[in-house]
């Protein structure tokens, strides 16, 4: 006979607890990245589900408004696996798209399910609508989650060690949820009560385990200590200034962190102000740490350069030759074709299909003399 503690209210009970507790954790964070906000979302929407899992048939048609929020779950961890594992254009719109269309899904069949439940008895038409909305939800959430699983694979090789381990506990946890759960499906018809317990434990471990991740990857500050950096030949440190203080010399470490770990030249319209606003630290202070870097240059300028450098890179690289110079300067921080084709060519004398072509073309020469 199992304990008052053992039974399956007091393990939602425990999920709703938890989901609470790691959301507040991500709304502490004082320098919050993407990844803090969509565990926020993914947290209150677990507890959503442990909500309606409690109340049950006592609150009757209004348990579907409560699974409303349950809206956010697979599509949102899809998100947050992107925010984690890569280091440039994570999140663009088609992936929000894509996550709200589902989110969107799940909102109409338990708008349906209360409609059905509270006033009327809907017609067979919009039950059978209802069936095709409900497998296409089920669709759409099974390639995320197949997505999901491919982000913790997707550059693993060209991670440091930290982040292999970082990378190694997602996918053993990720697994390990997706395994128990499609394994235990065949008892589910039988045992009802079997399916709550084996959700409701998948999601603890969930939870317990991507917080813990969080802490490892972005410590309780939400800056990445550790993060893993390839070498793409652009980055610069920021000079210390002569005779400089602990504070000063600080924030040269953390400038440096900034601009070259976690590489914020990528994002678009980056400006002094948004530097110091990461750092907390005051605008005249980055300025002043940034002057010996600038030298004759301004601040777009400096970031133009570090920018086109990552440019460069990515039109050497044989894996993009398909991507068009558009995608090449979005992914390279500028916010359109015209400012990325005027800058790499102020910089290096070139246009970006001109750098490419040059690039070939000696490439061939190389494989042509070696024959």
């Amino acid at each position: 006979m199992s304990t008052p503690f053992m039974t399956l209210e007091s393990f939602h009970y425990l999920a709703l607890a938890l989901c609470l507790v790691c959301l507040l954790m991500q709304l502490s964070v004082k320098h919050k990245q993407a990844a803090h906000i969509l565990f926020a979302v993914f947290c209150g929407s677990l507890a959503m589900i442990a909500a309606k899992k409690i109340t049950g048939q006592s609150v009757g048609a209004y348990q579907y408004l409560i699974g409303m929020g349950a809206c956010a779950t697979c599509n949102c961890y899809w998100l947050l696996a992107r925010s984690m594992f890569r280091k440039e254009q994570a999140i663009s719109l088609v992936h929000i798209t894509l996550a709200l269309v589902i989110a969107l899904l799940v909102v109409i069949k338990q708008g349906y399910l209360f409609a059905n439940a509270k006033w009327v008895t809907v017609s067979n038409t919009f039950t059978l609508l209802s069936g095709v909305l409900s497998e296409l939800t089920t669709l759409l959430s099974s390639c995320v989650l197949v997505l999901s699983f491919w982000e913790g694979c997707r550059g693993y090789n060209d991670g440091n060690k930290t982040e292999k381990a970082q990378r190694l506990l997602f996918l053993l946890t990720f697994g390990l949820a997706v395994g128990v759960s499609k394994s235990m499906q065949s008892y589910y018809a039988s045992s009802p009560e079997l399916k709550d317990w084996t959700v409701t434990i998948i999601t603890l471990i969930v939870l317990l385990s991507t917080q813990i991740q969080l802490l490892w990857r972005f410590g309780l500050s939400g800056r990445p200590e550790h993060a893993s950096v390839p070498d793409n030949g652009v980055t610069q440190a920021v000079t210390e200034p002569a005779n400089t203080g602990t504070e000063d010399k600080t924030l040269c470490e953390a400038l440096n962190r900034l601009i070259n770990e976690e590489r914020v030249y990528l994002q678009p319209n980056l400006k002094v102000a948004d530097l110091a606003r990461a750092l907390d630290v005051p605008e005249y202070r980055v300025s002043r740490a940034l002057k010996p870097q600038l030298q004759q240059h301004n601040f777009n300028q400096y970031i133009n350069r570090l920018r086109v450098g990552h440019a460069q890179k990515l039109l050497r690289d044989p894996n993009n030759q398909h991507w068009p110079v558009l995608v090449i300067g979005l992914e390279s921080g500028f916010a359109s074709v015209g400012p990325f084709t005027r800058a790499f060519k102020s910089i290096t004398g070139t246009t970006p299909n001109q750098y490419r072509k040059f690039v070939k073309c000696r490439k061939e020469g190389e494989v042509y003399q070696s024959l």
